[in-house]
Formats: C-alpha cells, structure tokens, sequence
C-alpha cells in the first residue's frame, strides 16, 4: 500500500492534505500556520526571495513566479485618516478694490454666511474655485489659502492702513475667515505690500460632491483715497510689483477615515 501511495505521488507530483483529490502540487484543505520566511522563485540550487519589511506578495499570472513588491501606497490601521483628493489652484486675476470706498463698515460675519450676500459684499477671487467628493462622513479637509496684498502710497501720512477679511466658502457658504489689515509705511515713497494666509480645517462635511470658494471684502480704511487690491496690484501710481508676485494660491487636502472590510 505504502509503495503505491509513493508512486502516485512521484506520478502526478501532487500532495494532498485533508484531501484525497488534491488539485495542485501542493493543497491543502485548512489552516496553514508559516512559522518563519516565505521564500518564492527558488531553484533546485539557490534559495527563493524571502522579500523584504512591510512588501507584499503580487502574482504574476498563471505559471509566472509571484514576486514581492513595494506598494506605493501607505499602509493604515483601522480609523487612521489617508488623504483621498488633494489639489492646488492658482489666480493672478485677483480683485481690485480701488479708491472710491473706504470699506463696508462691518466688522464681522456669521458662519454659514453666503458668498451671494447683499450686506456684507463679497468678491470672490475668480481662479480659486474648485470642486471636491466626499465619500466617508468621517473626514477633515484642510485648506491653505495665502494671496498678496497691495495698497497706495502714502506719503508722509502715518497711520495709514486697509482692514479687510478673506473666508473660504464651501457650496456657497462662509465655513473659515480671517480679518488683517495692511499697514502703511510713511515716507517709503512707493505703494506698500504685503502677505496674507488663511489655514483652516473643516470636519466631517456631508457625503457627496463640495464646491469650494475663496471671497474678500474690504472692511475699512483710515483715510479715503487709498487704492487696495488683493491678489494683484493696484491701478494707481508706478508699479513696483506684477500681478504674478502677488497672486493667490489655494491648496487642500481631503482626508478620510479608514475603514478596513474583511
């Protein structure tokens, strides 16, 4: 019995465990429990590629030996957050305020505000508005917006400065905003300009697709008569800057709760 039981095996070159039909050279029917490497793509001479920290396993197709690869992307634990959508947008139209207003006045806005308000007015920076999906709940999207500032020279005035206040708007309404201002430098003898940044992170917006939007207001000035712009330069005096120095930059990542299904 024993010697045709070994001439089987030497026959069809095949091992069954928990069964007696086995279908490959080796199959087993049940646990396997590997106490020490896994090698692949050995010879009858030189061990196989026992692969290295955090690799995988990828097959290469029928009769092809598998081989162990680096995976491109991180490996995350259950509940850790992964950035699923990232993307950055640039303006150099920006918005031109000019001179002919020193500002709307009022000094703050309520979340949820929309970007179509008649009091406060907001102008929206044109380049910046860009488009998202949510598919888990559980999330937090990071915002990271940062323009130049422009306004006109002053003179021998002191004092003299522009308050404003940029918000990130997403689908339409205020979620993020920081009121600034620019302060003049008397005596420079040239327009003044300066920068500006906006970081902010929101959590666990709704499923499905986001808009989202950048929008300045000017709120006051200490005096009339002074140009502002914001993402761009002025229209007023000689220029000591370009539009490409001063444009706005608009950055986000999307990131998501991990949810691992077995």
């Amino acid at each position: 019995m024993m010697s045709a039981l070994f001439a089987g095996i030497i026959s069809f070159a095949q091992v069954g465990i928990n069964t007696a039909a086995p279908q490959s050279t080796l199959d087993v029917n049940g646990d396997i429990t590997l106490r020490n490497e896994l090698r692949v793509g050995g010879t009858k001479t030189t061990n196989g590629n026992p692969g290295t920290n955090n690799q995988i396993l990828v097959s290469q197709g029928d009769n092809v030996t598998p081989q162990w690869k680096t995976s491109k992307l991180g490996f995350f634990e259950q509940d850790e957050y992964r950035i699923t959508e990232s993307n950055a947008t640039a303006d150099e139209t920006g918005i031109n305020f000019s001179n002919t207003s020193t500002g709307d006045g009022i000094a703050t806005s309520p979340f949820g505000e929309n970007i179509t308000s008649s009091s406060p007015v907001w102008s929206q920076i044109p380049g910046l508005a860009s488009s998202f999906t949510i598919k888990n709940t559980l999330n937090r999207t990071n915002f990271l917006f940062q323009t130049g500032l422009e306004m006109s020279n002053v003179g021998t005035t002191t004092g003299a400065f522009v308050r404003f206040a940029c918000g990130i708007f997403i689908d339409d309404q205020l979620r993020a905003i920081r009121a600034d201002q620019i302060n003049a430098i008397n005596n420079k003898g040239a327009k003044n300009q300066s920068i500006f940044t906006l970081s902010y992170t929101v959590n666990n917006l709704s499923a499905g697709p986001h808009t989202v939007k950048v929008a300045c207001r000017r709120i006051a000035s200490s005096a009339t008569g002074y140009h502002f712009a914001i993402g761009r330069t002025t229209t007023d005096g000689t220029q000591t800057v370009n539009n490409f120095m001063l444009r706005s930059i608009l950055k986000f990542d999307v990131s998501e709760q991990v949810k691992i299904i077995y």
